[in-house]
């Protein structure tokens, strides 16, 4: 075989060693070691050289062809350009945040990929790649403006915590038309302390997103609420904004644009939640129980369950004694049957969302906790027939559910589904208001007429003769309740609760009646 060209130089010109030791003839007539090329621009950043015959690494090419636009770098006794520090030798101290470099076959640091053996680039890429690189700074994490709120001292509650802690509740009122499908909304909130003394923090400015989903058209005006937490206290000015979203529908703030700026708004009646013509200029922070949400009265779902608990016991009372019986030992079971029902109500709520929540109560929970009180007093002997005892009982728990149920209402728990119907009642979830189904008030209407029915009994038959009315009472409000279920906003957690639920209550009302007729 003809020897190649490659042979040919080499048998020229001898074995490796042999030419790197030899002097080299350049053809421009400059000394050797002195590289070709145009000079170096000033305060560009060249390339080490490398003698020829030895190994080139991945990407560069030789110093005899240096791309063009890039200068060969200096050999290492001159000096760096400013802000870079010469190679270390090994052995040294890496500098501070850097680790030393690892052997050929080590698995490379987290986050770097290991370099690739690939052909030259061409010279117009490198040096775009080296220009990005000294220039462009690695990307930094976006952290939220509003950090998250730092637990100081564990020992206190979560619940405590969040009832004490100070917030934002600002609304974005919105027009959702007059025909169409139901849509989402998104707003994002965005805001700004304005007493802020010294230099600016964290906690000082935020941005906060919700989305809402299922508002329907010719409801009337819809709130949005945010419940913006992990803030400084004091002064805030927030803006509020739509945002658009893909296959999303285009709606319009309200007031609508052009409206009178003195003008009074209010939400569709028989609800007279008024609408601000123009946002406030500043908000401050405040407490929970202080914040102002549209729809929501505060304090009214502690008020009017105690003034619930009070008529019931009262209503007991005045039938025991019309029945001339004692009153200790009755009323005593009954105090008992009520913080039995505020366990069984917690309990039941906490089992419903599966231990998820903790922030409310379930009138059912009450309801079940209570009748096994009761139920227990009645077997055990309360110092009055059992009969009597229960007749006096239910009506007095109906009726006192009949005044606690609508505190719900006001406070923006247990609401109905967002509802176009002339029926519906404008209500708030404290996040989302709208025109909704009243499922708390209809809940509570069947509770105020099962309440009057077996009140009714009890008085013309008299308490000792109407015991079995009672499980006629809770049975036939339980059974209604199923119903009105199919009303509420919150998705259900058991797909058969609500027929298993009501199958029970329906044994329950059917022997009540039987043992009633006897």
């Amino acid at each position: 075989m003809p020897p190649t060209k490659k042979n040919r130089k080499s048998n020229r010109r001898g074995n490796p060693a042999s030419r790197a030791a030899q002097p080299r003839t350049r053809r421009d007539g400059a000394p050797p070691g002195v590289p070709s090329g145009p000079a170096p621009a000033q305060g560009a950043q060249g390339v080490q050289g490398v003698q020829g015959g030895q190994g080139v690494p991945p990407g560069l090419t030789s110093p005899q062809t240096t791309p063009a636009g890039l200068a060969p770098a200096k050999a290492p006794d001159q000096n760096m350009p400013p802000g870079l520090a010469p190679a270390r030798a090994a052995g040294q101290n890496p500098p501070a945040g850097l680790a030393p470099a690892k052997a050929a076959g080590q698995n490379p640091p987290a986050g770097l990929v290991p370099a690739k053996a690939t052909a030259a680039r061409p010279a117009a890429a490198a040096s775009g790649r080296s220009r990005g690189t000294a220039e462009a700074a690695p990307p930094e994490t976006v952290e939220p403006d509003t950090p998250p709120v730092s637990n100081a001292d564990d020992d206190v509650p979560k619940w405590a915590a969040k009832a004490v802690e100070e917030l934002l509740t600002p609304t974005y009122w919105l027009d959702p038309g007059e025909s169409g499908e139901p849509f989402s909304a998104t707003v994002r909130f965005s805001g700004r302390r304005t007493d802020v003394t010294g230099k600016l923090q964290p906690r000082d400015s935020f941005w906060q997103e919700e989305t809402v989903d299922g508002i329907i058209p010719g409801s009337g005006p819809v709130a949005i609420t945010a419940e913006v937490r992990g803030i400084n206290p004091g002064e805030w000015t927030v803006t509020a904004r739509s945002v658009a979203r893909v296959g999303g529908r285009p709606y319009r703030s309200y007031p609508p644009p052009g409206h009178d700026p003195a003008g009074v708004y209010r939400v569709p009646p028989p609800r007279r939640v008024e609408i601000p013509a123009e946002p406030a200029a500043t908000i401050h922070t405040s407490t929970l129980l202080r914040s102002k949400v549209p729809g929501i009265v505060r304090y009214a779902y502690a008020t009017l369950v105690g003034l619930g608990v009070l008529v019931g016991l009262g209503l007991e009372a005045l039938l025991l004694s019309h029945g001339h019986y004692s009153l200790f030992r009755p009323m005593l079971f009954s105090v008992i049957a009520i913080l039995a029902g505020v366990i069984g109500g917690k309990g039941w709520y906490v089992a419903v969302h599966r231990g998820k929540k903790f922030d409310g109560w379930c009138i059912q929970g009450f309801v079940a906790g209570a009748a096994v009180v009761v139920a227990a007093a009645a077997l055990a002997g309360p110092g009055i027939p059992a009969g009597a005892f229960l007749a006096a009982a239910a009506p007095a728990l109906l009726i006192g559910m009949s005044i606690g149920r609508p505190g719900c209402f006001w406070a923006g728990c247990c609401t109905g589904r967002p509802v176009a119907a002339r029926w519906g009642i404008w209500s708030s979830d404290r996040r989302l208001g709208c025109r909704r189904a009243p499922a708390q008030l209809l809940e509570a209407l069947s509770a105020l007429i099962s309440g009057v029915v077996v009140l009714a009994v009890v008085l013309a038959d008299g308490l000792a003769r109407s015991g079995p009315v009672a499980v006629v009472g809770l049975a036939a409000y339980t059974l209604c309740r199923q119903f009105i279920l199919g009303l509420r906003a919150e998705p259900r957690v058991w797909r058969y609760g609500r027929r298993v639920t009501g199958t029970i209550a329906a044994f329950a009302l059917i022997a009540g009646i039987v043992l009633l007729v006897k």
